[in-house]
């Protein structure tokens, strides 16, 4: 009896889904493996705060936050790899840099410094995670920093991102002290 073209082979399909899930469960053990000593020293380190007075507490807390961020990020991006590896996919077009500029909009924050100002010896990383504790509740809203030839670019997280930075010109303002604040108009 010949078969329905249309029904899906579900012997082929078990088969793959087991393979699939025998892949990530070994993946997810590598995972472990590899990140639970640095999950162990955060949760110890984020428990050894006595005797800090309440400002340092504050900032031990954001940092480790940020590096528990951080190394979640890289847990699942870890994780998944593999999943998205063996599906049959199309190659990504590949576009020149001059493409890329063209087709994407600059929302940059610009932030220019005279060039003696104190900030320009300051690590874009340093500004960065600074900048994030000065924005508070709307740290979110800045992805990064980079260093620029007039002194710092702000790169919000999206075009939402940007509005909120925007609107937190006057903290930005005093927190560079010394600066102007430009965007780009396009």
């Amino acid at each position: 009896m010949a078969r329905n073209r249309s029904e899906p082979n579900k012997r082929s399909l078990q088969t793959a889904l087991q393979e699939t899930t025998t892949a990530a469960t070994i993946r997810a053990a590598k995972g472990q493996k590899i990140f639970s000593p640095i999950a162990i020293f955060l949760d110890k380190h984020r428990n050894q705060t006595a005797g800090l007075s309440p400002h340092l507490q504050r900032t031990l807390a954001a940092l480790s936050d940020d590096l528990a961020t951080m190394a979640q990020h890289h847990f699942n991006a870890y994780i998944t790899k593999p999943a998205t590896a063996t599906q049959q996919t199309k190659p990504p077009m590949k576009k020149s840099i001059s493409d890329a500029k063209q087709s994407l909009p600059d929302h940059h924050l610009f932030m220019c410094l005279p060039p003696d100002h104190a900030a320009r010896k300051m690590d874009a990383y340093a500004i960065f995670s600074s900048l994030q504790s000065q924005l508070g509740i709307n740290s979110n809203a800045l992805k990064e920093v980079q260093i620029i030839k007039t002194g710092f670019a702000l790169c919000p997280a999206s075009m939402e991102a940007l509005s909120t930075l925007k609107a937190q010109k006057e903290v930005i303002s005093t927190y560079f002290g010394d600066c102007q604040i430009e965007w780009s108009s396009h």
